[in-house]
Order: structure tokens, then C-alpha cells, then sequence
């Protein structure tokens, strides 16, 4: 059973006793927003007006607009000078301060008029913010003191004022001190406010509570501003911005972007040692473990949990660690709710500690996320263990949240279920969504938890019960915009087909359709939902087109310079440019708000715009006659294929589901990339086995379809659909064999509303020229590609120094200019085909873009960290810099395309053997840009096959517009089999050869027809 991977930094919205709120200092008292009735004390050093808010014989401070008390004052009893010393470094009053700041020991000094006193210069643990604390003693009478570093001024007048020495008229006035004078350099460092502290432990908050939700996105944003104010005010390199950015790297690895939180991380584990807070060290292996979770590593995620759990228990008091449930408590997770205080909390440093509060959460979550791994390593008895003394620790110490309830909960089902308990397991999972529910309503936790409960009660042979659970959950997150996880959604999915019969039956279907689109959100579909959504846009108002893409332009360039500053940080020495870096970073973010608040005017529903998932009833308006739309979801186990037709939906089930797949796509690519000059044999049996897996099922349904747009999933992104048979076919005999391409047109898209949002914009373009061509690239020299890769990158310096000209290339873009009815002015070719001078050119003028050169992933070229297309050089360069058009260079474009042609190697991704992107992110950068289809190469192939095949495809493109681009490119690939062993070599026959072309767009042809064309991508080499 695999529950949903989620790493979720639980500490501070479980601590949220960290700090009080202001009734627990001021009983009775107005609070803030005005400070009714409070004292003026005047201005804090920050320029912050202050308040004294009095409460019995205690005192609060208020300052600027700070929810919390800037500083509290109270009475210590009689005590004389001497005993000063004494009480500032013992009792009840310093270990309830050092529960929650770092101090230094005390300083002698005087407050007011001279009164002696003792000064702690003191450190939030949680934050870092400077701290002050005072002990003092007036006219014999002791007081203690304490409050943000701002506020130490304000702080002695309030402690004069309630010991009668300042008569409250007096209390604004401006009083010089030796405590002011001991601390004045510190004061005048730290150029923060009262509300400085307040936002960030607001946008703590936020962070926290949007990450429990999982909504990481969110919770990242928080996590930047709240690290952008820690570091304003304590500088870029403080040790206590550790917790913050470990936090925020946590966010970055649950979307999936590891290599960025990898630098974040290291940034933290540099910092940790020296931090305030004790647990930062456990935290760092806490929080590493649970990003090495998500990427699968569960060996390394195993070992930094057993050091977290280490570094946790050495900060718990024994009678933390030795706690057992009390005997009301047996059977129970979790005591009931109106139990004693002091019975839940036996050991009295959960009441006053937030190192012991935060640690004994800490080693919680710790102890469960073993139970998890464990499971996954196949150790059965462990993770039980592991989780026994979750609970144990739970129980025992009276800790009763909602949220930890509700994951305690959810794990134990998940031990359940293992074991084959599917009865009790949907019990227990519905116990934890009901604890979600509580906690974080409507939330991805809540919905996922309801999936998996269905997934007990269809395992448990209760379809029908589980229906209701998929609907709510299903809806829920379709309202969220979020997706799941396979794993969580194929349960319902077999329920829906399972009571898909009778009258209701096309009803369940459809809900079952929308349902599979959920376990299929990648990168690409996202971004062109977001393109789209833009386009269509700009075809009625270009006004809200470019608000569009503003917004998005500013939100990419803020992100960019995020990624900046993670790099940077990783540098010492460098204070100028990281303050002009800081500059650049406040400036993108003024340009993203003011892009948010234009784009709200011009498009109050752009969020509605940008589709996740795509009804039944939207395909089928669509759709054209004769075509089909088939959507595929895969599973562990297995996986569905929906064929949409005529208005009915049809449904097969995918044996094997993604690991078959996988398996099945693997050993296709591998008869077709081959080492040698030709090809390997190609596999024709598992070829046509994986059309049946995915096909075969609909029978007569499929019959008679002429042009198919399908939607892969997993491996089989990787894999153009042309070169399937839709029969056994014959090795030796390639030519007759029974291609899919033979009976339609094949076109792809990453997802179902993508086709819906593609065929509504295709061929809407505003562009007034028919055609651009790129090509005839220069080779870099060897000295210019070192300059750029560095000594340690000499292969990837010889190997961009060594690609060879393409002379097929130039004769490709002369014919498809030529037929297009283009200029020869509309070329940029040979020395002048730079990547500075391709950004400069007005591409929007231009229906059909056409690039013929080569490209480079970042699994060709080791030290090349993103796509790029390969330009020549700019004339004199040193290095080989500008001779690369990269991913991020392309989104800066502004397209407005019909089609795209990307005549280079390799540009749809990938080999099939990881399910994943089959859009490199090359091709999407040009979707991001501005086009509406693209045509791809999944390998590399050769540069006078492919220039042949291009040619001819745009020569029938202009013959015939109305079959559409998808069309034409299906005909030229038929001429090409049918004439390999008559007019053309025999070998022409293979797939290498004509079948690595995909359409990746509309593939339809009417619309499409009227302006648009595009190409495909490739490698090339000599014949």
C-alpha cells in the first residue's frame, strides 16, 4: 500500500505555542489595533510608536502594528543591587527566558537615572531575532524585563513608569541609560523593526499552515519573503536563517526541483552548527531525510531519520522519553478531548520548553516517517515497531493535534492495509480524514486520505461503497487544481468501470474520464494550459494577451533570480553583488505584484482559463469527424485507455499498467537506436503487443478511425504511436508491414485539455508572414567551447567543437521557404544565425518558425545544464556563449505561431525507459513562447533522410492545407515506406528512418490549414 509522499515541515505549525498570543500577557486588556487605553511610552528605535498596556502588577509593550507584545515587564520582589546578579542568572524567570531565546551572560549597567541593573544580550531561538532582557532594581524593588532588541528604551520607561520613578505624563519623554549606551553599536546593526518580527513570524505561519496543506508552492513564496526579511535585518550568512532555509528547500523538493533544493540544503547544513535553536541539526537531518523520500532514496532517507531521531532524543528530558500512556489512554491513539492538562502533560517541560516541545514533535514525525520507509524497504515488523513508538510518544506525553492525529492515523492504515486488513484499514483512514478535516479543511490531505479510504473498501470488494469517496475526493481536488498520484486514483477508477453499466453507465464513464486526468499533471501540460489560456486571450483582445504574459514573464523572471541567489549564496566573498542581486529581487517582485494587480483588471477569470482537466463533453465538441481522442492512465498494476468517438466513451483496461509499459517501450527504442551505422532489427512483436495493450481492448469501436489525437502517459510519452502494428508483422519485411500510421493520422498531446485548449487556438494566429527559417549554423571552435565548459568539462568542449555541419540542413529551409512563399530575406543563416540575433528579431510577425540545425539536451552535453539549439558563434567571440539559443532564451521570445518547426536532434525528450516528460524542455519553452504545435523527433536521426521527409511533408502541406499538417507529415512517411526498396534504399523501411517525427498539437486540418505548418526535430548525421 503507498501512501501519498509527502515531506511536510510540521514543527512550527504544531509549536504554535512558540510564543503566546497577547492574552496571555494582557488579561483584560484592549489589544492591539489602537491600544485603547493604553500609556504612550514613545518611539521605539525603529521609529515605532509604542504602548504600555498594564495588566495587574505586569506590563505589556505594544509597538507599530505588531499583534504581539514588543516587550513585558513585571515585578520581582524586593531586591537589592547585589542581589541582581543572582536573580538574572537563575530561577524561574531566566529558564522560562532561556526556553525561548539564547543569552549571553549578564552585564552590569544602569536604566533611568542610574538604577543598577543587569543587561542579557539574548537571540530568538526560533528566528534569530536579536533579544534583550533587564533586571533592575528601583528604589529597592526588582523588575524584570525583556523585549525585541528595538525596543529596550520603551522598555525602561514602561519599568519606570510602574515603579513610579516616571510619572506617566512623562513617559514619551526620551531617556538616556547605560543600557542604551552598552548596546548603542548593536542598536544602530540591526536596522529592524517590531513589525519586521511580526511579518515574519506571520509569513512562518502562513508558510506552515499552506505547507500542511500541501500546498507547496504557497508555502515556498512565504518561505522566500520570510527569509528575505531574516536576512535584511540579520544579514545573509546569520547561522539562524538555517531553519527558514532548510524549510524552504523542503518546499522546492516536494514540487519536485531537486537540484535547487540541493543547493538550498547545503546552504543550511553550512549555517546549522552555529544556530540559536538546538534542534536546527536535527532538523537538517529531519527535513534532508524527507527530500531524499521523495526522490526514492529510501537506504539514505532511512539513515539521516535515524540521526534525526539521535539528535531529537539527546534534547528530551528522560521523563519525555520514558512517558507511558496513561491507563484511560490504552486502545486509544490519543487521549479524548477535556482531559486535565496536567494529566496529558506529565513531564512540566511540554509547558514551558520549546526546544522539548519541538523536539518531542520532531522525533514524532521522525519515528513515523521510519514506519514509512521501512515499509517501503520491505520490513514489516520494523516499520510496526517504528510506529508503536510514534503513538507511544504521542500518547504518553498528551500530544493531541489534529493534524499529527490525523498522520499517525493515516500511517497505521497504511500498516493495516499491508497486512491485508482492508476492513479496518478504510476504518482508520476514515478516522484520519475525519482528524484532516478538522485541521485543514478542504485540503489535498483531506481528499488524498478519502482515496485511499475508497481504495480499501474496492480492495475489500465494496466498488459501490467507494464510489461516493471518489466523488467527493475527485471533487475536491479538481477544485483545488491539484492532481494525485496513480497509485491513489486507479482504486476509483476500477470502481467507476466496475458500475459503469445501464442507463448511468456514459455518466460514471465521464467521471471516470476526468477522474484518470488527475494522475497525469506533468510540467508540459501545465505550462501549455498557461500558454493557451494567453492565446486565447490575445485572439480577442491583445490587450489581455499581454497582461497574460507579463504576469508569466515576471513570475519566470523572479524565479530566476531565486535560483541566482540559492547559487550565490553558496559564495563568501561577494556583498556587492549579492546586495545588487537583493536590489534586482525587490525589483521583480514590485513587477510581479504590479503584473497580478494588471492582470486581475484585464482578466478577472484568467484562473478559470487555465484547465487542469477536460470534461467528455469538451472533447467531444473538439473533435472533428473521423477522429478519436484516446487518453491513457497507468498504474502500478495496470492502466486504462479511454477512446472518446462519436459522442460515446469506450474503455479498456491496460495489462501490466506502467511497468509493462515501460518494459514494452524500452525494447522498441532499443531496436531502433542503435550503434552502428544501421539500425538494429526492429521489434516487431512488442510493437504490436503494446498497440493491443492500449488498443486492442476497444474492438470494433476504434475501427474505421482516420485521424487519432492521443494522450500518453508515463513511458509512453516516449514513444511516437505511428510506429505501432496494428497486426503481427514481419522483421524482414518492413515495407508491407501493418503500421498504425497505415490506417490514420497520428497526433499527440501531453493531456486532454491540452487538445481542447490547442484545437481552440490552432490557427488563430494575428502573425501577417508565412514562414522564418534558422540554419546553416557554424561550428564553435575547440578553444571557443573550453572557454565556456572549463578544464573540467573537456569531453562536452570537444563534443559541441565537434558537431558537423549539416548541408542538407540549408537545402531543407531553401524548399520549405520556396514552398511557403516566403522571402529570402525571411533566413538567418550561417554567421548571422546567432542566438543574441534570433532574440532580437520580431518572431510574432511569423506564422511558422523553422529551426534546422542541431540541439542539445543536457543528456548529450554533461556540462550544459539546460536544452539549447546550436547557433553559430557571434564573429570574434572568445568563447562559445552565444552560439547556444537556450530553454530559458526561448521563453523570453514572443511568438505568435501557428507551428514551430524544430529540425534537430532529440527535441521530444528522452529515451522511453523513465516514465516521464516526453517534451523536452526545449519544446516546451516554445510552447511557453507563443506556438500552437510542434513537430518532434524522439532520436537522433539522419541529417538526409530528415531534410528529405521535412521537404516533402511541406510540399504536401501547401498542396493540400485542408488534411493539415498531421496529414501531410503522415503522407510523406507512407510515401517513405512504400518507395524504401523502389526509389529509395531498402532500409528506408525501418522506423529509424521515418517514424521519429511527432506531432505534438492540433491534429486536425481545416483550421490549421489556413496559416499554419510544422516541423520536425533531429540529430543528424552523414547517410
Amino acid at each position: 500500500m503507498r501512501l501519498p509522499l509527502v515531506a511536510l515541515a510540521l514543527l512550527i505549525v504544531l509549536a504554535g505555542c512558540a510564543k503566546p498570543p497577547p492574552s496571555a500577557y494582557v488579561a483584560g486588556a484592549s489589544l492591539p489595533g489602537g491600544h485603547a487605553g493604553g500609556l504612550p511610552l514613545g518611539d521605539n528605535t525603529a521609529n515605532e510608536a509604542c504602548t504600555l498596556l498594564r495588566s495587574g502588577g505586569d506590563g505589556s509593550v505594544y509597538c507599530g502594528t505588531w499583534q504581539q507584545p514588543s516587550a513585558r515587564v513585571s515585578p520581582a520582589g524586593a531586591a537589592s543591587p547585589t542581589a541582581l546578579p543572582a536573580l538574572a542568572a537563575g530561577g524561574s524567570w531566566r529558564s522560562a527566558l532561556e526556553s525561548r531565546y539564547r543569552c549571553q551572560p549578564p552585564q552590569a549597567t544602569t536604566i533611568l537615572d542610574g538604577s543598577p541593573a543587569e543587561l542579557l544580550q539574548c537571540t530568538q531561538r526560533v528566528g534569530g531575532w536579536p533579544h534583550v532582557a533587564v533586571v533592575a532594581s528601583i528604589g529597592g524593588q526588582g523588575w524584570f524585563g525583556d523585549g525585541v532588541l528595538p525596543a529596550l528604551p520603551v522598555m525602561e520607561r514602561a519599568m519606570g513608569v510602574m515603579a513610579g520613578r516616571i510619572s506617566p505624563a512623562a513617559a514619551s519623554a526620551a531617556v538616556t541609560s547605560g543600557a542604551d549606551q552598552l548596546l548603542a553599536s548593536r542598536l544602530a546593526a540591526q536596522a529592524f523593526s517590531s513589525g519586521d518580527v511580526g511579518q515574519y513570524d506571520q509569513l512562518m505561519t502562513v508558510a506552515a499552515e499552506a505547507n500542511a496543506a500541501e500546498n507547496f508552492a504557497g508555502a515556498e513564496a512565504a518561505y522566500r519573503a520570510a527569509l528575505a526579511l531574516q536576512r535584511k535585518a540579520l544579514g545573509p550568512h546569520n547561522p539562524d536563517t538555517a531553519l527558514t532555509i532548510m524549510n524552504l528547500a523542503l518546499q522546492v523538493s516536494d514540487q519536485g526541483h531537486y537540484a535547487e533544493a540541493d543547493l538550498l540544503f547545503a546552504q543550511a547544513a553550512a549555517l546549522a552548527p552555529r544556530a540559536s535553536d538546538p534542534t536546527t541539526i536535527a532538523r537538517l537531518n529531519h527535513y534532508e531525510a524527507l527530500h531524499a523520500l521523495n526522490q526514492g532514496q529510501f537506504s539514505i532517507a532511512l539513515q539521516r531519520l535515524r540521526l534525526a531521531a539521535k539528535d531529537y532524543t539527546q534534547l528530551l528530558p528522560a521523563g519525555v522519553l520514558e512517558a507511558r500512556p496513561a491507563p484511560d489512554a490504552a486502545g486509544s491513539v490519543f487521549a479524548g478531548p477535556g482531559a486535565n492538562l496536567g494529566q496529558l502533560l506529565p513531564n512540566r517541560d511540554l509547558l514551558t520548553s520549546i526546544t522539548t516541545r519541538n523536539s518531542l514533535l520532531g522525533l514524532i514525525e521522525v519515528r513515523r516517517y521510519e514506519s514509512i520507509v521501512l515499509r517501503r524497504l520491505g520490513q514489516d515488523q520494523e516499520a510496526l515497531t517504528a510506529l508503536r513508538a510514534a503513538q507511544t510518544l504521542a500518547t504518553a506525553n498528551g500530544v493531541t493535534q489534529p493534524v499529527l492525529m490525523a498522520r499517525l492515523a493515516r500511517t497505521s492504515a497504511a500498516d493495516l492495509s499491508a497486512a491485508g486488513l482492508h476492513g479496518p484499514a478504510a476504518s482508520t483512514f476514515g478516522a484520519a480524514a475525519a482528524d484532516f478535516a478538522r485541521a485543514i479543511p478542504d485540503s489535498r490531505p483531506v481528499a488524498e486520505t478519502e482515496l485511499l479510504r475508497a481504495g480499501q473498501l474496492v480492495a475489500a470488494g465494496q466498488p459501490d461503497a467507494a464510489l461516493g469517496l471518489c466523488h467527493r475526493a475527485i471533487g475536491l481536488l479538481r477544485a483545488l487544481k491539484l492532481g494525485t498520484s496513480a497509485t491513489l486514483i486507479d482504486p476509483c477508477l476500477d470502481a467507476y468501470a466496475a458500475g459503469a453499466h445501464g442507463p448511468k453507465a456514459q455518466d460514471l464513464l465521464a467521471e471516470m474520464f476526468a477522474a484518470s486526468q488527475l494522475a497525469q499533471g506533468t510540467v508540459t501540460s501545465t505550462e501549455i494550459a498557461q500558454a493557451t489560456a494567453r492565446l486565447a486571450a490575445n485572439a480577442h483582445n491583445p490587450k489581455v494577451g499581454a497582461a497574460i504574459r507579463a504576469r508569466q514573464d515576471a513570475a519566470q523572471a523572479l524565479g530566476r533570480l531565486y535560483r541566482e541567489r540559492d547559487r550565490m549564496q553558496q559564495i563568501t566573498g561577494e556583498a556587492a553583488a549579492q546586495a545588487a542581486l537583493e536590489s534586482r529581487i525587490a525589483q521583480a517582485r514590485t513587477a510581479l505584484a504590479n503584473a497580478d494587480a494588471a492582470l486581475q483588471a484585464a482578466a478577472p477569470n484568467y484562473g478559470q482559463l487555465v484547465q487542469q482537466v477536460a470534461s467528455a463533453k469538451q472533447v467531444f465538441a473538439a473533435l472533428q469527424p473521423g477522429e478519436a481522442f484516446v487518453d491513457t492512465e497507468l498504474g502500478p498494476s495496470h492502466g486504462w485507455s479511454f477512446l472518446l468517438r462519436d459522442g460515446t466513451i469506450h474503455v479498456a483496461r491496460i495489462p501490466g499498467g506502467e511497468p509493462r509499459m515501460a518494459g514494452l517501450v524500452q525494447h522498441i527504442r532499443a531496436s531502433i537506436e542503435g550503434a552502428g551505422a544501421l539500425p538494429p532489427p526492429f521489434d516487431v512483436a512488442d510493437a504490436h503487443a503494446l498497440y493491443q495493450d492500449v488498443f486492442g481492448g476497444f474492438g470494433k469501436a476504434f475501427a474505421g478511425t482516420r485521424r487519432l489525437v492521443v494522450a500518453p502517459s508515463g513511458p509512453l510519452l516516449s514513444l511516437p504511436f505511428a510506429l505501432l502494428l496494428t497486426a503481427p508483422g514481419k522483421p524482414g519485411d518492413l515495407g508491407a508491414a501493418p503500421w498504425l500510421i497505415r490506417e490514420m493520422t497520428v497526433a499527440h498531446v501531453p493531456a486532454a485539455a491540452n487538445f481542447v485548449s490547442l484545437r481552440r487556438v490552432a490557427g488563430t494566429s494575428r502573425a501577417t508572414r508565412p514562414w522564418f527559417g534558422f540554419g546553416d549554423f557554424q561550428p564553435v571552435t575547440l578553444a571557443q567551447a573550453q572557454a565556456s565548459f572549463g578544464a573540467r568539462c573537456g569531453d562536452s568542449a570537444q563534443l559541441f567543437a565537434g558537431l558537423p555541419l549539416l548541408p542538407y540542413a540549408t537545402r531543407e529551409l531553401t524548399a520549405a521557404r520556396e514552398l511557403l512563399g516566403a522571402s529570402s530575406s525571411d533566413e538567418l543563416l550561417g554567421p548571422a544565425f546567432t542566438a543574441a540575433a534570433v532574440e532580437k528579431l520580431p518572431l510574432s510577425r511569423y506564422r511558422i518558425l523553422h529551426f534546422a540545425t542541431h540541439a542539445l539536451l543536457p543528456t548529450d552535453l554533461a556540462c550544459q545544464n539546460e536544452p539549447a539549439i546550436v547557433t553559430s558563434a557571434p564573429a570574434g567571440a572568445r568563447s562559445a556563449a552565444g552560439a547556444l539559443l537556450t530553454a530559458s532564451a526561448v521563453m523570453g521570445l514572443h511568438l505568435d505561431a501557428n507551428a514551430v518547426i524544430l529540425s534537430a536532434c532529440n527535441t521530444g525528450g528522452p529515451s522511453g525507459g523513465q516514465a516521464g516528460e516526453a517534451l523536452s524542455g526545449l519544446a516546451r519553452a516554445f510552447f511557453y513562447a507563443g506556438a500552437r504545435a510542434l513537430v518532434v523527433t524522439h532520436w537522433s536521426v539522419n541529417d538526409q533522410t530528415a531534410a528529405y521527409l521535412v521537404a516533402d511533408t511541406l510540399a504536401r502541406y501547401a498542396a493540400k492545407p485542408s488534411a493539415g499538417l498531421g496529414g501531410a507529415l503522415r503522407a510523406a512517411e507512407l510515401a517513405m515506406i512504400d518507395g524504401a526498396g523502389k526509389a529509395l534504399p531498402a532500409e528506408l523501411s525501418h522506423p529509424f528512418f521515418w517514424a521519429p517525427f511527432a506531432l505534438i498539437g492540433d491534429g486536425g486540418g481545416e483550421r490549421m490549414g489556413t496559416t499554419a505548418s510544422a516541423s520536425p526535430a533531429r540529430h543528424r548525421a552523414p547517410l
